[in-house]
C-alpha cells in the first residue's frame, strides 16, 4: 500500500501529473458503532454492513479541493447512500474522517467542525504543508477505498512505514 502512495506522491512532485488524474486505493477503518454511521443506518433504514458495502464498492472522482486545505469533494457516491447534511454540525471531526452528505463523499484532512456524516477514517495524510505538493489528491483523481480493521488502523500511524513514506516524500 505505501509503495503505491509513495509512487503517486513522487510522480506528483516530479511534475508527472496528468490531466486524467491518478488512481488511489486508500484504506478506511469503518467504526460500525459510531454515532454517525448508526444515524445513517437509521435514516436510510439499512444495516450498517450494507452502508459499508455500498460505500467501499463505489469508485470516486475528485471534483475539486476546497473547504479546508486538501479536502477532496468526491463524486461517485452510491445513490442508496443519499443523506442530507446534518441539521446540527459536529464541532470536532477527526483528521482523516471519511464522510458523506448531499450525494458527495469527502475526507477531512485535519481536525475541523463539519456537517457531514462520518463513516470511517483513512490513516493516509491528505495534507502536508512541508511537501512540495502539499495536497495528496487533486481534481480528476480517482479513489477506491478498501476496508482495514481496527488493529491495522491503530498500528498504521505508528509503524515505520509512516516514517518511510515521509522520508521518501521529503528526501
Amino acid at each position: 500500500m505505501w509503495g503505491l502512495v509513495a509512487k503517486n506522491l513522487l510522480n506528483s512532485e516530479n511534475g508527472n501529473d496528468s490531466l486524467e488524474g491518478v488512481y488511489w486505493k486508500l484504506p478506511i477503518y469503518y467504526d460500525k458503532t459510531s454515532t454517525d454511521i448508526t444515524s445513517v443506518s437509521e435514516y436510510l433504514k439499512r444495516d450498517v454492513e450494507e452502508i459499508i458495502q455500498f460505500h467501499k464498492k463505489a469508485l470516486y472522482k475528485v471534483s475539486f479541493i476546497g473547504f479546508l486545505p486538501g479536502f477532496p469533494y468526491m463524486d461517485g457516491l452510491d445513490e442508496r447512500l443519499m443523506i442530507p447534511r446534518k441539521s446540527k454540525p459536529s464541532l470536532q471531526v477527526k483528521s482523516g474522517s471519511v464522510a458523506i452528505a448531499a450525494g458527495v463523499c469527502g475526507i477531512y484532512p485535519q481536525y475541523s467542525p463539519g456537517g457531514w456524516y462520518v463513516l470511517g477514517n483513512c490513516p493516509v495524510p491528505l495534507f502536508d504543508k512541508d511537501r512540495v505538493q502539499p495536497f495528496l489528491l487533486k481534481a480528476m483523481d480517482e479513489i477506491a477505498f478498501y476496508e482495514i480493521d481496527k488493529d491495522v488502523f491503530e498500528n498504521w500511524k505508528t509503524e515505520d512505514s509512516f516514517d518511510l513514506i515521509n522520508r521518501t516524500i521529503h528526501g
